[in-house]
């Protein structure tokens, strides 16, 4: 039977009221813009959701964005500070406003496990909820990241006017790399490349991420936020012209190669209501765009 979802604001706060008897944390939040709403009038404040946890990024297991997505429940085990807690995120609609209802119990002195291991399961559970977001050959942000965790931030960037860029980096003849060296040589070459883009665009700062993401295949995404799209389109051009564009597979085994880019920015597109979708297909067009010129130009 599918739970109830929708409340006004009064039985919103008589449900809180009955679930502060289980839990230890009740609170509303805005996943989307990692807000806490006050209790008294679903008025969003100024504290940052992750700071229960010590954290001023966004969580990247946030379990509300998953249960505003699905619109269902979502649950994890969270560590912090020694302590272990139980977290539900579940989706309401107060007088039509979407919101996550968040509760958080500390389990600490009920979890049947020893501090050693504790420990060891706190390490699995990280461990785990990292392996969910990460691709695991270039341990860049994967497909599942972007669309659970950058894409619904969007809306946030929205209201506050932030420029959001993208580009999208295609290594050219792979197909051609992997068939005349294998395809271990292609996989030392995506970590070789993914590795260098991680080094300049790795951030969580609010408002100010850099992100490379494992789109598919040789697909990155390099995602910039927070600057305007000249600057964004400069470092982009200017970091690939600094890179090495000769992997070094074996000692007796090293090959040259090279990247097509197309590179958008939000500012290009209607003010704050823009939506990925149209942002990727711009940057995605520029990059076959560039690739047949090429073709051409040979």
């Amino acid at each position: 039977m599918a739970m109830r979802c929708g409340y006004t604001w009064e039985e919103i706060q008589a449900v809180m009221k009955m679930a502060q008897e289980e839990y230890d944390v009740v609170r509303l939040v805005n996943p989307v813009r990692r807000r806490i709403c006050d209790a008294s009038n679903n008025l969003e404040t100024d504290e940052i959701c992750g700071s229960i946890w010590g954290r001023c990024e966004r969580c990247e297991n946030c379990t509300s964005v998953r249960a505003l997505q699905t619109k269902r429940n979502a649950y994890k085990i969270e560590f912090a500070d020694k302590k272990a807690f139980f977290v539900v995120s579940r989706y309401v609609e107060i007088d039509e406003k979407p919101r996550i209802l968040e509760l958080v119990a500390d389990v600490t002195k009920d979890f049947m496990a020893e501090d050693s291991q504790r420990d060891r399961i706190a390490r699995f559970i990280n461990s785990h909820n990292d392996m969910l977001v990460t691709d695991p050959l270039t341990r860049l942000y994967n497909r599942r990241f972007l669309d659970e965790h950058f894409v619904p931030s969007l809306t946030c960037c929205h209201e506050e006017h932030l420029t959001v860029n993208v580009a999208i980096l295609d290594l050219d003849d792979f197909k051609a790399t992997n068939d005349q060296y294998g395809h271990q040589a292609g996989d030392y070459l995506l970590k070789d490349v993914a590795s260098f883009w991680k080094l300049h665009f790795n951030s969580r700062e609010k408002n100010k991420e850099r992100l490379v993401i494992r789109y598919g295949g040789d697909e990155m995404l390099i995602i910039g936020c927070g600057l305007p799209g000249q600057e964004f389109q400069q470092m982009i051009a200017k970091h690939y012209q600094e890179m090495r564009k000769i992997c070094y597979y074996k000692p007796e085994v090293h090959f040259s190669f090279s990247m097509s880019f197309g590179v958008a920015s939000s500012e290009e597109l209607p003010p704050d209501t823009w939506e990925w979708a149209q942002l990727f297909d711009l940057a995605d067009h520029r990059l076959y765009a560039g690739k047949d010129a090429r073709k051409k130009a040979k």
